[in-house]
């Protein structure tokens, strides 16, 4: 309090007045917040039912989609009736290697007597040029048997013939292995080449020599085994410029089967006159012999007087000639001819001379050889020559 009895603020509180002002602190300002992410509402419960549904039911039926490929895979590709098409499919290509690589075609010497096949089949056959190409090749029916073995069935066309072939094929190396031919689909031919060592088989042109047992001599007559692809149609024969035979054809569509063909070769009329040629000139050869008995030749005169001067021989006929098989050879059979002599004969009685021509029948005959390089060889013979057996050596009958 001052004198004049008045209050007044002491200093003291008004400064401390002035100091809460100026100290005070302005209130504290709430920070802003970034917003709450929004939660995408979940389905209820019937909605997430469904949709699971939904996916299981896809994922079963891709599951048993790809079940039924691979089943079907199994079936067609990887299965017995796989191994099957896939050898098929070989033959009706031409491709003799794809279908030898098929698992269970290929048999070794060992192999072809337990498959009931003759142990000398030759296997140089089994060629692109001699298949017959299967066509319309139809899946039938695959059935398993007690041992576990399936027997695949399929109609086929091979050219005009239709048929029907069972293959029996075994799956080798568990659950992770490989069908192959429990029979090999390989047939055989026992084929009978007679008259000549040469022979066709579908067009393609062969000789016995290329298919016989290691140093089998050649032979007029021959007997070979080769083996053959099953299902096929082949055709056997001969046509050559001096040979020609029948064609022999063979069905074959049993595999593991031994068939018979037989190629009898016959002369052509080219052959015949090649023969005729040769043979006329060795009788012409005959008629330059300025003697009464030609020497190796068919034909002669006897004569119970002299004889003055030379005698002249000439063939006045000519034998036709024919051909025929015989044991080593083609043989000329007896064939008539005739040949003509010239002779001055001076009579033991008196002297005299005389002047003679004559007509001398004689039988002609021979053999033929015909060389693999086409060469023809004809051998006239007489009674003497022929008495001694034929000495044909070493001849390739072609």
């Amino acid at each position: 309090m001052i004198g004049d009895g008045q209050e007044y603020p002491s200093i003291f509180g008004r400064s401390c007045l002035r100091m809460a002002s100026v100290n005070q602190v302005p209130p504290a300002q709430p920070q802003s917040m970034p917003p709450a992410p929004q939660q995408t509402p979940r389905p209820s419960d019937p909605a997430r039912t469904r949709f699971i549904i939904i996916w299981v039911i896809v994922g079963v039926m891709f599951l048993g989609a790809a079940a039924s490929a691979v089943g079907s895979l199994q079936r067609t590709v990887y299965g017995a009736r796989g191994t099957v098409t896939q050898y098929l499919d070989a033959l009706e290509r031409g491709d003799a290697a794809s279908a030898l690589d098929v698992p269970g075609v290929k048999l070794s010497g060992g192999e072809l007597k337990s498959a009931g096949l003759p142990e000398n089949a030759s296997d140089k056959l089994l060629r692109n040029s001699v298949i017959s190409p299967v066509t319309d090749a139809e899946f039938v029916s695959e059935t398993t048997l007690d041992d576990g073995t399936h027997q695949v069935t399929y109609d086929f066309a091979i050219g005009d013939s239709e048929g029907t072939a069972v293959f029996d094929l075994t799956k080798v190396g568990g659950l992770f292995g490989h069908w192959e031919f429990a029979t090999s689909p390989l047939a055989a031919v026992n084929l009978s080449v007679n008259h000549t060592t040469q022979f066709s088989m579908n067009g393609a042109d062969f000789d016995t020599r290329q298919v016989a047992p290691k140093d089998t001599d050649a032979a007029f007559d021959n007997i070979v085994n080769v083996l053959i692809f099953t299902p096929g149609n082949y055709e056997f024969g001969v046509d050559t410029d001096y040979l020609t035979a029948d064609p022999d054809e063979v069905f074959a569509d049993s595999p593991g089967q031994v068939e018979e063909a037989s190629v009898d070769a016959e002369p052509t009329d080219e052959f015949i006159d090649a023969a005729q040629e040769q043979f006329n000139a060795q009788l012409d050869e005959c008629a330059t012999q300025v003697i009464l008995q030609p020497t190796g030749c068919p034909f002669g005169y006897e004569v119970s007087d002299r004889v003055s001067g030379e005698p002249e021989w000439s063939i006045s006929t000519y034998p036709e000639i024919s051909l025929v098989p015989g044991s080593n050879s083609w043989e000329i059979p007896n064939t008539d001819a005739a040949a003509t002599i010239d002779v001055s004969i001076q009579s033991l009685a008196d002297g005299s001379i005389d002047e003679v021509t004559e007509e001398v029948p004689f039988k002609a005959f021979g053999n033929v050889y015909l060389f693999s390089d086409g060469t023809v060889t004809a051998q006239l013979l007489t009674k003497e020559t022929s008495s001694n057996g034929d000495d044909d050596g070493d001849k390739d009958e072609g």
